[in-house]
């Protein structure tokens, strides 16, 4: 599978929480290369199965990106935005985006001046300072555009940089979708004992909101909820972060102790490197919930180290991220009849 390419196909598709239906698209076509049991939950969530029988393990990223919406048009036709998930208002100024109304409008986000004679801000930008403006006057604006309308960060490629790295809007968590479909393709070449579904979810930057209804539908014996972690950056705690060319797996109470198991096992067996992070409450993935659906679902987190998550410019190892692949390929094989005695409490 040429990752990249299809990575930078995924990325390049609009799809904030709530609006996934292109990047869906993209998803379900490179699924039904491989099976014709391929559907969509009423959420917009959309799934593929291989295999048969018992267990029945869930993979799952979401596809869903951050962004903003248009809260209103001023009388000068700038637009004012309210975010969608963890948009962090002090890296917008300077950002091409595009705004999805009744026709696709390339815009730029300003903020107001720092003020006479070089008066400089005590403050960060809040979104209430920044306005998108579209280069047109309020009537074109009103005519294209609507209170409502997604906006997203422009769509542009993936920008190779060295030693491997690749850097691009929604990485968080398009990546990891790529590296499901990955897995997808190797599976699919293989003899499972086992039943493989793998589902890319909606707005999990809102509140993780389609994890839960994807479980409910599926009704997994396991899952793992495959998302980026933080990668090391400036002014980061060392405890914080993941080491870029290693992956990461979380424990603490919203990990299944025998899902862990089983990850890190299959990452011994390829001698792949990973970390492991002690979380004792939310992961921040769709783990959460995952994990309390249906009297509880044994879950696991795989993660992928990432720099400047949340921006336009998310960076990750794209060997890294085959090697994520790899272990769910491996974890997939492996699993037998020998499954429910590996995912028993050790009291």
């Amino acid at each position: 599978m040429d990752l990249t390419g299809f990575l930078n196909e995924l990325i390049t598709a609009p799809g904030v929480s709530g609006g996934e239906t292109c990047v869906a698209d993209i998803v379900e076509r490179h699924f039904r290369k491989h099976t014709d049991d391929v559907w969509r939950d009423p959420m917009g969530s959309i799934f593929c199965r291989i295999g048969k029988g018992k267990p029945v393990l869930m993979l799952m990223a979401h596809m869903d990106e951050i962004g903003m919406m248009v809260q209103r048009i001023e009388d000068n036709g700038t637009l004012r935005l309210a975010p969608i998930g963890g948009v962090d208002p002090r890296t917008l100024p300077g950002s091409e985006v595009q705004v999805y109304g009744r026709e696709v409008c390339r815009g730029i986000i300003g903020a107001a001046p720092e003020g006479k004679a070089g008066k400089k801000r005590d403050y960060a930008y809040g979104i209430e300072d920044l306005v998108c403006d579209l280069g047109m006057s309020a009537e074109q604006v009103k005519d294209r555009v609507s209170a409502g309308d997604f906006v997203t960060f422009d769509n542009v490629p993936l920008l190779r940089l060295q030693d491997g790295f690749f850097s691009g809007k929604t990485m968080d968590d398009r990546a990891l979708v790529a590296a499901l479909c990955e897995t997808l393709e190797m599976l699919s070449r293989v003899s499972l004992n086992c039943t493989v579904v793998f589902a890319a979810s909606v707005q999990e930057e809102r509140g993780c909101l389609g994890a839960g209804p994807a479980a409910r539908g599926v009704e997994p014996d396991l899952a793992v909820a495959a998302d980026v972690g933080h990668a090391p950056i400036a002014g980061a705690r060392p405890e914080d972060v993941l080491q870029t060319d290693k992956l990461g797996f979380e424990t603490g109470g919203n990990i299944h102790p025998g899902v862990f198991r089983l990850l890190t096992e299959a990452a011994e067996n390829l001698r792949i490197a990973y970390e492991v992070k002690a979380t004792m409450g939310h992961t921040g993935t769709d783990a959460w919930n995952i994990q309390n659906q249906m009297g509880g679902i044994p879950t696991g987190v795989l993660s992928v180290p990432l720099k400047y998550m949340h921006t336009s410019v998310e960076t990750l190892s794209i060997e890294t991220l085959h090697n994520a692949a790899r272990l769910l390929t491996e974890m997939a094989v492996r699993l037998d009849d020998t499954w429910e005695a590996n995912l028993c409490w050790n009291d």
